[in-house]
Protein backbone atom coordinates (compact mmCIF):
# COMPACT_ATOMS: atom_id res chain seq x y z
CA UNK A 1 0.00 0.00 0.00
CA UNK A 2 3.04 2.01 1.11
CA UNK A 3 4.52 1.47 -2.69
CA UNK A 4 1.06 2.12 -4.40
CA UNK A 5 0.73 5.43 -2.16
CA UNK A 6 4.16 6.46 -3.80
CA UNK A 7 3.29 5.79 -6.94
CA UNK A 8 0.31 8.03 -7.03
CA UNK A 9 1.98 10.57 -5.17
CA UNK A 10 4.59 10.57 -8.26
CA UNK A 11 2.07 11.24 -10.84
CA UNK A 12 0.49 13.44 -9.20
CA UNK A 13 3.20 15.53 -8.89
CA UNK A 14 4.68 14.65 -12.06
CA UNK A 15 1.14 16.10 -13.51
CA UNK A 16 1.12 19.14 -11.34
CA UNK A 17 4.89 20.31 -12.78
CA UNK A 18 3.48 19.75 -16.45
CA UNK A 19 0.48 21.75 -15.76
CA UNK A 20 2.42 24.33 -14.43
CA UNK A 21 5.53 24.64 -16.69
CA UNK A 22 2.43 24.62 -19.33
CA UNK A 23 0.87 27.82 -17.53
CA UNK A 24 4.48 29.27 -17.23
CA UNK A 25 4.68 29.11 -20.91
CA UNK A 26 1.28 30.21 -22.05
CA UNK A 27 2.26 33.18 -19.88
CA UNK A 28 5.23 34.20 -21.34
CA UNK A 29 3.54 33.63 -24.66
CA UNK A 30 0.90 36.02 -23.14
CA UNK A 31 -1.51 33.00 -24.70
CA UNK A 32 -0.37 34.11 -28.19
CA UNK A 33 -1.36 31.24 -30.94
CA UNK A 34 0.56 28.51 -31.41
CA UNK A 35 2.05 27.39 -34.49
CA UNK A 36 3.44 24.54 -35.85
CA UNK A 37 7.66 24.52 -37.12
CA UNK A 38 10.75 22.06 -37.33
CA UNK A 39 13.56 22.62 -35.06
CA UNK A 40 17.13 21.70 -35.38
CA UNK A 41 17.55 19.17 -32.42
CA UNK A 42 20.34 18.06 -32.64
CA UNK A 43 24.00 19.99 -34.35
CA UNK A 44 23.56 19.39 -38.19
CA UNK A 45 27.08 19.38 -40.17
CA UNK A 46 27.08 20.69 -43.49
CA UNK A 47 26.44 18.32 -45.72
CA UNK A 48 24.18 16.48 -44.11
CA UNK A 49 21.36 14.57 -46.17
CA UNK A 50 18.35 15.65 -45.57
CA UNK A 51 16.82 11.57 -45.12
CA UNK A 52 18.90 11.10 -42.07
CA UNK A 53 18.45 14.32 -40.67
CA UNK A 54 14.59 13.28 -40.79
CA UNK A 55 15.24 9.91 -39.48
CA UNK A 56 17.69 10.64 -36.83
CA UNK A 57 15.29 13.11 -35.66
CA UNK A 58 18.09 15.81 -36.23
CA UNK A 59 14.78 17.89 -36.58
CA UNK A 60 11.47 17.42 -35.21
CA UNK A 61 8.30 19.81 -35.09
CA UNK A 62 7.17 22.22 -32.40
CA UNK A 63 5.28 25.30 -31.44
CA UNK A 64 6.22 28.63 -31.36
CA UNK A 65 4.37 31.79 -31.40
CA UNK A 66 2.78 32.95 -34.84
CA UNK A 67 4.16 36.23 -34.31
CA UNK A 68 8.39 34.30 -34.26
CA UNK A 69 7.29 32.06 -37.28
CA UNK A 70 9.53 33.02 -40.13
CA UNK A 71 7.77 33.69 -43.42
CA UNK A 72 10.14 30.97 -44.94
CA UNK A 73 9.39 28.30 -42.32
CA UNK A 74 8.69 25.20 -43.40
CA UNK A 75 5.54 23.46 -43.50
CA UNK A 76 6.41 20.16 -44.82
CA UNK A 77 9.46 18.60 -43.65
CA UNK A 78 9.79 16.14 -46.20
CA UNK A 79 10.63 18.89 -48.53
CA UNK A 80 14.32 18.37 -47.25
CA UNK A 81 14.18 14.70 -48.44
CA UNK A 82 17.04 14.61 -51.44
CA UNK A 83 18.67 17.59 -50.26
CA UNK A 84 21.73 18.25 -48.06
CA UNK A 85 22.34 20.93 -45.03
CA UNK A 86 23.84 24.22 -47.02
CA UNK A 87 26.16 24.83 -43.88
CA UNK A 88 26.12 24.04 -40.29
CA UNK A 89 23.21 24.30 -38.28
CA UNK A 90 23.01 25.00 -34.49
CA UNK A 91 20.02 22.99 -32.39
CA UNK A 92 16.99 25.61 -31.61
CA UNK A 93 17.44 26.96 -35.36
CA UNK A 94 13.89 27.12 -36.89
CA UNK A 95 14.52 25.20 -40.88
CA UNK A 96 13.59 27.59 -43.01
CA UNK A 97 14.08 27.59 -47.00
CA UNK A 98 17.45 26.93 -48.37
CA UNK A 99 18.81 25.44 -45.44
CA UNK A 100 19.00 22.17 -47.07
CA UNK A 101 19.49 22.54 -50.85
CA UNK A 102 19.94 20.55 -53.47
CA UNK A 103 23.20 18.26 -53.47
CA UNK A 104 25.02 19.80 -56.72
CA UNK A 105 24.30 23.18 -55.21
CA UNK A 106 25.66 22.67 -52.32
CA UNK A 107 28.96 21.64 -54.06
CA UNK A 108 32.39 24.51 -54.20
CA UNK A 109 33.59 24.11 -57.27
CA UNK A 110 37.81 24.80 -57.27
CA UNK A 111 36.72 28.34 -59.68
CA UNK A 112 34.45 29.73 -57.10
CA UNK A 113 37.66 30.02 -54.68
CA UNK A 114 39.45 31.90 -57.35
CA UNK A 115 39.34 35.95 -56.51
CA UNK A 116 37.13 38.04 -59.12
CA UNK A 117 39.48 39.62 -61.62
CA UNK A 118 42.36 36.95 -61.10
CA UNK A 119 43.13 33.30 -62.59
CA UNK A 120 44.65 30.11 -61.65
CA UNK A 121 48.11 29.62 -62.96
CA UNK A 122 50.09 26.76 -62.49
CA UNK A 123 53.63 25.75 -62.52
CA UNK A 124 55.63 22.52 -62.00
CA UNK A 125 59.06 22.90 -58.95
CA UNK A 126 60.93 20.58 -57.95
CA UNK A 127 62.08 20.51 -53.68
CA UNK A 128 64.96 22.94 -54.47
CA UNK A 129 62.92 25.54 -56.55
CA UNK A 130 59.82 25.26 -54.23
CA UNK A 131 61.69 25.32 -50.74
CA UNK A 132 61.91 21.99 -50.07
CA UNK A 133 57.96 21.37 -50.04
CA UNK A 134 57.29 23.47 -47.30
CA UNK A 135 54.97 25.81 -48.64
CA UNK A 136 51.52 25.14 -48.20
CA UNK A 137 48.22 25.93 -49.23
CA UNK A 138 47.19 29.01 -48.74
CA UNK A 139 50.39 30.70 -47.81
CA UNK A 140 52.78 33.46 -49.92
CA UNK A 141 56.08 32.67 -52.24
CA UNK A 142 58.13 35.34 -53.44
CA UNK A 143 58.98 34.17 -57.56
CA UNK A 144 62.24 34.98 -59.06
CA UNK A 145 63.43 34.39 -62.68
CA UNK A 146 66.02 34.90 -65.00
CA UNK A 147 66.31 38.36 -66.36
CA UNK A 148 68.89 39.69 -68.72
CA UNK A 149 71.00 41.46 -66.03
CA UNK A 150 70.57 38.61 -63.56
CA UNK A 151 67.94 37.10 -60.89
CA UNK A 152 65.05 39.55 -60.48
CA UNK A 153 61.94 39.12 -57.72
CA UNK A 154 59.35 38.68 -60.68
CA UNK A 155 56.86 39.28 -57.72
CA UNK A 156 56.26 39.02 -54.39
CA UNK A 157 53.62 37.98 -51.59
CA UNK A 158 51.62 35.58 -54.65
CA UNK A 159 49.06 33.50 -53.29
CA UNK A 160 49.37 29.51 -53.19
CA UNK A 161 46.21 28.80 -54.34
CA UNK A 162 46.43 24.96 -54.29
CA UNK A 163 48.96 22.48 -54.12
CA UNK A 164 48.39 19.46 -56.70
CA UNK A 165 45.09 18.71 -56.11
CA UNK A 166 44.39 20.50 -52.39
CA UNK A 167 42.98 23.49 -52.37
CA UNK A 168 43.83 26.76 -49.83
CA UNK A 169 41.52 26.28 -46.61
CA UNK A 170 38.14 28.25 -46.86
CA UNK A 171 36.70 30.27 -44.23
CA UNK A 172 35.11 27.40 -41.38
CA UNK A 173 37.12 24.57 -42.59
CA UNK A 174 38.42 22.40 -39.38
CA UNK A 175 40.71 20.25 -41.23
CA UNK A 176 44.12 21.20 -40.80
CA UNK A 177 46.50 21.80 -44.14
CA UNK A 178 49.86 19.69 -44.25
CA UNK A 179 52.94 19.22 -46.46
CA UNK A 180 52.39 16.06 -48.29
CA UNK A 181 55.20 13.47 -47.85
CA UNK A 182 58.09 13.49 -49.79
CA UNK A 183 57.75 17.21 -50.31
CA UNK A 184 54.36 17.24 -52.06
CA UNK A 185 53.15 16.68 -56.51
CA UNK A 186 55.51 19.66 -57.35
CA UNK A 187 52.49 21.33 -58.95
CA UNK A 188 51.49 24.89 -57.42
CA UNK A 189 48.71 26.84 -58.46
CA UNK A 190 48.56 30.68 -57.87
CA UNK A 191 45.93 33.22 -58.23
CA UNK A 192 46.44 36.47 -59.96
CA UNK A 193 45.73 38.82 -62.17
CA UNK A 194 45.80 37.48 -65.85
CA UNK A 195 48.93 39.73 -66.82
CA UNK A 196 50.80 38.49 -64.33
CA UNK A 197 49.39 35.13 -64.86
CA UNK A 198 51.08 35.44 -68.63
CA UNK A 199 54.48 36.61 -66.74
CA UNK A 200 54.73 34.01 -64.65
CA UNK A 201 53.83 31.20 -67.91
CA UNK A 202 56.92 32.59 -70.11
CA UNK A 203 59.59 32.51 -66.89
CA UNK A 204 62.71 31.34 -67.19
CA UNK A 205 64.78 29.82 -63.85
CA UNK A 206 61.60 29.94 -61.41
CA UNK A 207 62.95 29.70 -57.84
CA UNK A 208 60.11 30.09 -54.90
CA UNK A 209 60.90 31.79 -51.50
CA UNK A 210 58.46 31.68 -48.82
CA UNK A 211 57.32 34.34 -46.66
CA UNK A 212 56.47 34.94 -43.19
CA UNK A 213 52.32 36.39 -42.42
CA UNK A 214 52.35 40.24 -43.11
CA UNK A 215 55.53 40.34 -45.11
CA UNK A 216 55.96 43.73 -46.87
CA UNK A 217 57.24 43.93 -50.22
CA UNK A 218 60.45 45.77 -50.78
CA UNK A 219 62.56 46.49 -53.89
CA UNK A 220 65.22 44.14 -54.56
CA UNK A 221 67.36 45.26 -57.28
CA UNK A 222 68.62 42.44 -59.97
CA UNK A 223 71.48 39.96 -58.70
CA UNK A 224 74.43 38.74 -61.51
CA UNK A 225 77.65 37.50 -61.21
CA UNK A 226 79.12 40.71 -61.04
CA UNK A 227 77.15 41.94 -57.82
CA UNK A 228 76.64 38.81 -56.46
CA UNK A 229 79.74 39.47 -53.69
CA UNK A 230 79.13 43.10 -52.48
CA UNK A 231 76.59 44.49 -49.75
CA UNK A 232 77.11 43.34 -46.13
CA UNK A 233 78.75 40.22 -44.55
CA UNK A 234 75.37 39.23 -43.13
CA UNK A 235 72.13 39.31 -44.58
CA UNK A 236 70.67 40.88 -41.68
CA UNK A 237 72.40 44.11 -41.92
Amino acid sequence: MILIAAVVIALVAAGAIYSYLNSVQDRAYNNAKLVKVYKVQKDVKKGLPGEQAIDQEYVKSGDIPQQYRPTTALTDINAIRGKVALNDLSSGQIVVDGMFVEPRVAQVSFAQRIPAGQVAVTISVDSIHGVAGLVVPGDQVNILANAPDGTRYLFQNVNVLAIGNTPAPQPGDTTATTTAPGGGSGLMTFAVPPLAAAKIAIANGVYLTLVPPGNQPVPVPAVNQNSLFSGPLTPYA
